[in-house]
Formats: structure tokens, C-alpha cells, sequence
């Protein structure tokens, strides 16, 4: 079935040889039309990114089973005991939930709806906040099936993240307007290409994640891994630009910073607006 819809064969191996050791140059390969001998890039971002949102969601679940082997004490500077502050914001369902929360004694979100009365008894200007009646019950919703909560939130990420790759390609159409004769449609590819090295770069790092969850090595070496890994990433990202758009290294540099402060920009907004949309929705 793999091989059937991404057609894993020799092109897997060309692609992502030269996808990760050739920034720019696949993009510049589609571009010139020399693509017979690559996977197209909808389905190279297709198997990147389930990858990714399989692995995390295996090292996620993995890390939340061995957490549910220690009992999760209430902090010692914690005076707070009981939910009872969160009622009055709340419906006899919402209460319902609430109780239903408190009554896993380890649990989380039982932690969470703690600190949450501790700051209402501590802070009026909380208390009395209209966002305490919008918030509340979204959190409360959240908590009681935090699995669902999960899969429903990753599942939702990943088709937001799909509808972004166009958004991105508008904005490096943009910064690129009269310098690069591109069609849209080579930014789009461009920008799938990205997306795959940054997918496979998560990829591994929810891996070494997973494995300094599990204490099978050193701390600070994975930690500098990571660390190593970003940093290779925002590098890659740098010399496909200077590659595929052949500019200056000054104007390449430039660019570079302003297409980084847009994409946090426009990723905070999707993923911002993805959460509050499938929190309201559960």
C-alpha cells in the first residue's frame, strides 16, 4: 500500500539525498523540469508529515503511560484542596465533569483545576474577568477526555499546517515579486520541499524526546543534538533560499529574517486560532 501511493523505490533515495544534502537544488530540479527521477513533492510532504504526527503521537502516548505509573502529588506549597471556587462560574453539567475530574486523585487535570481555584481565591481581578466563563469550560472539556483532546487537536494541526503551505508560497511569491520569474506554482513546491526537511527534522527530534524520556543515555548530549538539529534546520532553510532564488548572500540574509518573522507570525496565528477552533468544537 506504501509503495502503491508514494511509490517508495529508487526516487525516495534520490529525493532525499538531495532534499537534505542539496538545499534548493529539488525545488530548482522541478523547476528546470527534471523530475521523473524524484517523488513529487505533495507526496514527498505527505510521508514526511505523517511521519512526524505518527512518532510524536507514539512518543507522546508513550511518555503520558509512563507518567501514569507515579502518582502526581499535589505540591507542597499548593493550599488549595478542593475545586469547590470553580462552581459558581459553572452549569450542574460542568460541575458534573468537574467531579468527575477531581475524582482521579493522580491525574493532571485534576492538578490543573487546582492551580486554576487557587488563582480565583487569590486574584480578583481574575475572578471577576468575563474570560473566566469562556475559558473555563473549555479547559473543563478539554481535561475530561484528554486522549480524544489530543488526537482531535493533532489531527486538526496536521490539515492546518496542509491549508498553510499555500499561505506561505503567497508570501515568498511576494518576496520575491520582479526578482525571480517563478509561477506561483514553483514557490508552492518550494514550499513543500521546506516543510518536508522541517517535518523529518521534528521527526527527529520527538525521537530523541522519546528517548530522553526513557533515561536510556545522557541528557546533555541529546540535548545538544536537538540543539545541533535546529540549528542545522534554520541553516538548511538559509542556502535554499540563496539557492533556488540565486541571490546575493546580503540580500538572501535579509530576506531571510524577514520570511522567519512572517512564518512565526502566520504559524502562531494557524495554530493559535486551530486550537481555540477545536477546543470550542469538542
Amino acid at each position: 500500500m506504501l509503495e502503491e501511493n508514494f511509490h517508495f523505490d529508487g526516487r525516495l533515495a534520490n529525493t532525499l539525498k538531495l532534499l537534505l544534502l542539496k538545499p534548493g537544488e529539488l525545488s530548482q530540479e522541478f523547476s528546470s523540469n527534471r523530475r521523473a527521477r524524484y517523488v513529487p513533492a505533495v507526496r514527498l510532504y505527505l510521508f514526511a508529515s505523517l511521519l512526524f504526527f505518527f512518532v510524536f503521537a507514539f512518543s507522546a502516548e508513550s511518555r503520558l503511560e509512563m507518567r501514569r505509573a507515579v502518582d502526581i502529588e499535589v505540591p507542597d506549597g499548593m493550599t488549595q484542596t478542593d475545586t469547590g471556587p470553580l462552581n459558581v462560574y459553572l452549569d450542574a453539567e460542568y460541575q458534573a465533569k468537574v467531579a468527575l475530574i477531581e475524582a482521579r486523585k493522580s491525574s493532571v487535570g485534576r492538578l490543573i483545576l487546582l492551580q486554576w481555584a487557587a488563582l480565583i481565591e487569590s486574584d480578583d481581578e481574575v475572578s471577576n474577568s468575563n474570560l473566566m466563563t469562556v475559558l473555563l469550560p473549555l479547559t473543563i472539556d478539554a481535561l475530561v477526555s484528554p486522549k480524544r483532546t489530543f488526537d482531535v487537536l493533532l489531527d486538526n494541526f496536521a490539515l492546518a499546517i496542509f491549508v498553510f503551505l499555500p499561505l506561505y508560497a503567497l508570501v515568498l511569491k511576494l518576496f520575491y515579486l520582479g526578482i525571480s520569474r517563478r509561477y506561483y506554482i514553483e514557490h508552492l513546491v518550494f514550499s513543500m520541499h521546506l516543510h518536508s526537511v522541517g517535518f523529518l527534522v521534528l521527526t527527529a527530534l520527538a525521537c530523541i524526546a522519546w528517548v530522553n524520556a526513557r533515561g536510556d543515555s545522557q541528557g546533555n548530549v541529546l540535548l545538544w543534538l536537538q540543539s545541533g538539529l535546529v540549528f542545522a534546520y534554520f541553516v538548511h532553510q538559509f542556502l535554499a533560499l540563496r539557492r533556488y532564488y540565486r541571490q546575493s548572500w546580503p540580500r538572501t540574509s535579509i530576506k531571510f529574517i524577514g520570511l522567519t518573522a512572517v512564518y512565526g507570525l502566520l504559524l502562531s496565528v494557524t495554530v493559535f486560532s486551530t486550537a481555540a477552533i477545536t477546543l470550542t468544537t469538542l
